[in-house]
């Protein structure tokens, strides 16, 4: 059996043109521009804001790669009917809390 003796996972602190990301607090990320806090909460949040705010945002996309293809995409294409979706989903909901209620 192996395994690992004082493992650790690093965050990262990120300087990018005049802004910083910390990531060393795994609950909250903080965002600076001009050494001044402008965002403090979720790691995505951050760093697409980080990649709207740069002038040269492809050092941010390769550092933050596996972050940002980790995200889940989307279950419906822009040619599903979101009406026809959400109908769905009423019934499912309705179809549930009805077994819920015969109990």
């Amino acid at each position: 059996m192996m395994y690992a003796k004082n493992a650790s996972v690093k965050m990262t602190i990120f300087v990018h043109e005049n802004f910083m990301i910390n990531q060393e607090t795994s609950s909250k990320t903080l965002l600076y521009k001009d050494n001044k806090l402008i965002f403090m909460g979720d790691g995505y949040k951050a760093i697409t804001m980080l990649i709207r705010n740069v002038e040269d945002p492809e050092p941010v996309k390769k550092k933050f790669h596996a972050q940002l293809s980790m995200r889940e995409k989307p279950k419906f294409s822009k040619e599903d009917d979101i009406e026809k979706l959400r109908r769905e989903a009423l019934e499912q909901h309705a179809l549930v809390s009805n077994k819920k209620k015969r109990r």
